[in-house]
């Protein structure tokens, strides 16, 4: 697969977490308190997927355990959202 392809692939996830964590009413922390409860800073996890802290400005790349995780706390089945993401993006691949 190409490498622009992997990138939509996480664009079109990254634009269903937001998408569907604005529909749930939920802010930034909420849906990271509920998706890392045991990370330090559970906010900025979720965060730092749109806002990048270096050089520029680049979120994060979306790991599939972190997609997993997000999609799990909005109450969604990670493997079915993945179906949808693939489809929507229909590489020729």
């Amino acid at each position: 697969m190409k490498d622009e392809t992997i990138l939509n692939v996480e664009r079109e996830a990254l634009e269903l977490i937001l998408k569907l964590r604005k529909e749930a009413g939920i802010t930034e922390r909420e849906l990271g308190e509920k998706a890392f409860p045991e990370a330090k800073n559970p906010r900025l996890k979720i965060s730092s997927l749109w806002h990048g802290r270096g050089k520029g400005n680049d979120g994060l790349r979306l790991r599939l355990g972190d997609f997993c995780t997000i999609r799990h706390a909005l109450g969604r089945n990670p493997a079915q959202e993945l179906l949808l993401i693939w489809g929507r993006i229909s590489p020729s691949e």
